[in-house]
């Protein structure tokens, strides 16, 4: 098929590229899938079609307060442990009220530990072990809050949108000056120059910067958390968070993707030097016909095919370099 819908689809059009059916392409499926997930990888990150603006919206809730108890990842599940096994969260150096139990498969391994009390006051992440009397080797991680989650498809978090009652911007409040402008001056501006609205937006907008400033975020693409570092008692209340950030163009959700040019292209060439990679074991054995193996040549070939597409991706197909994460 010439525009490949699937990842079946994708692969096999890369070997059709490499001679296939004609020619004997001497890689197994898992290698090919390897290189499917490394050319989606390289894609995602530098190709200006394999990542997409996004306005990510969360609900904050008491367990994102810092100083309580926020999640509790399993590193490790071990074996041997029964659903009634007792978890103590032991606190590093202050915090307490924290509490949550395992849940285990069939197995004894333990594959989830939801939390039943957040507690309160936490300086530093606790330390969760569990007393059991037949488990063993379970590793688990707890994480204080102060942090939103955010979804794995995403690639960076550059901003999130001012919710504070600021002299710019802001929530609807009707006493700030971006409020009051409006309100006493919009019925003019069908008749006067918009020049002197636009620099006294402007001048707000600088004043606000310097006595103000934004909102300062952290963020790591592999830890999927967006820490605020702020006053949380401004969404005591609760209150939602807007994130502007970028997520990956996942194929499977966009059937589309998988029939870009520079992805097959790439895909094919890493293919063709795996390809070559494995025939240079071989080189110089000779076949029936006095045909010889030439991996090298081949694996060779890819190379240099790999690093044109690479050089022609972040030339004509990569946005110019900015600041993706916060």
């Amino acid at each position: 098929m010439s525009n490949p819908t699937t990842r079946q689809e994708f692969g096999q059009y890369c070997l059709r590229a490499l001679g296939a059916p004609v020619l004997e392409i001497n890689v197994s499926d898992e290698q090919i899938d390897d290189k499917i997930d490394f050319a989606l990888k390289t894609w995602w990150d530098y190709h200006f079609n394999g990542s997409e603006k996004i306005y990510y919206k969360y609900i904050v809730g008491a367990n994102n307060n810092p100083g309580v108890l926020s999640e509790i990842n399993v590193l490790n599940g071990g074996t041997g442990y029964s659903n009634s096994d007792s978890v103590v969260i032991t606190a590093n150096v202050a915090g307490s009220g924290g509490t949550a139990h395992i849940v285990t498969d069939g197995t004894g391994k333990i594959v989830s530990c939801p939390i039943d009390a957040i507690g309160g006051r936490y300086s530093n992440e606790p330390t969760a072990t569990i007393t059991s009397n037949s488990g063993s080797n379970a590793v688990l991680q707890c994480f204080n809050g102060g942090y939103i989650p955010m979804p794995q498809n995403v690639l960076g978090a550059i901003n999130i949108f001012d919710f504070s009652e600021s002299l710019y911007g802001g929530s609807a409040n009707m006493f700030n000056v971006q409020y009051q402008i409006a309100l006493n001056d919009i019925y003019n501006m069908t008749s006067l120059s918009m020049v002197p609205y636009f620099m006294a937006r402007m001048q707000i907008a600088q004043i606000a910067e310097l006595l103000v400033g934004k909102q300062p975020i952290r963020y790591n693409r592999h830890k999927n958390k967006i820490y605020l570092d702020m006053d949380w008692n401004r969404l005591s209340g609760g209150g939602m968070v807007v994130v502007e950030a970028y997520r990956v163009v996942n194929p499977d959700d966009c059937i589309a993707a998988w029939s870009d040019r520079w992805l097959l292209q790439y895909c094919t060439a890493l293919i063709k030097q795996v390809w070559g990679n494995n025939l240079k074991k071989y080189s110089g054995m000779e076949l029936p016909g006095k045909i010889t193996f030439n991996g090298q040549q081949i694996y060779n070939e890819a190379t240099n095919e790999i690093q044109a597409l690479e050089h022609d991706m972040i030339r004509s197909y990569s946005l110019p370099v900015l600041d993706m994460i916060g």
